[in-house]
């Protein structure tokens, strides 16, 4: 029986590794999401195509917020570091922000409140930045089991 539960014991910490290695994984992909949503944005910008803000506002910024949600599950499971955890909460909450920002715009506000908007542009360099950090974070895992 005894030996059981330390086979037990052993999948599970097999188990942690995998999901800590998968949350390396899923971080680096959460940041090619980022800077596709900032290429999305520019190509829509400079092409004039509507297409490219719609994949920028719809479905990447989909995928830049609710991958970091599943990505703290995930990481709090393969004992992550915390600050880990706490820059990959950052990700959603700024991307809230983001939305937010926009409501002058859509709003047509006057042109003064209007330009808060330009906000979002801005934030976008902080979502940028905890993504750096968060590649930074992931560098520093020991990439072997114990």
């Amino acid at each position: 029986m005894a030996y059981r539960l330390a086979d037990v014991g052993k999948q599970s910490e097999g188990m942690r590794w995998t999901a800590g290695q998968a949350d390396v994984i899923g971080i680096r992909v959460l940041i090619v999401a980022i800077v596709l949503q900032v290429l999305l944005a520019g190509a829509g910008v400079f092409t004039g195509d509507a297409t490219y803000f719609v994949w920028h506002a719809n479905y990447n910024s989909a995928v830049v917020f609710f991958l970091p949600l599943i990505l703290i599950a995930v990481g709090w499971y393969g004992r992550v570091p915390r600050r880990t955890l706490w820059l990959t909460a950052a990700v959603p909450g700024l991307v809230v922000v983001q939305s937010l920002l926009l409501i002058p715009y859509h709003m047509q506000a006057p042109s003064l409140l209007r330009a808060l908007a330009g906000l979002h542009a801005v934030n976008a360099l902080f979502i940028f930045l905890v993504s750096v950090r968060l590649l930074e974070s992931v560098r520093e895992f020991p990439q072997s089991s114990a």
